[in-house]
């Protein structure tokens, strides 16, 4: 059985995926807030972007 969408800080519900997505993206930011290394940095940013472009991706009618 699948899990029921979870709401978002907006009320909208979000898909299994989004919700894995925004976990990653969160804990990638904690990292960004420990990291000095400028080349690490910049990756991960990197990461979080792609991240953002993939969530955008799953439901491209919310972007319109």
């Amino acid at each position: 059985m699948r899990a029921a969408p979870v709401p978002n800080t907006d009320g909208v519900t979000m898909c299994e995926k989004c919700e894995e997505i925004d976990k990653t993206i969160v804990r990638y930011q904690r990292i960004l807030h420990s990291i000095g290394d400028q080349v690490t940095i910049d990756r991960t940013k990197e990461l979080i972007a792609d991240l953002e472009t993939r969530k955008a991706a799953l439901h491209p009618e919310q972007s319109q």
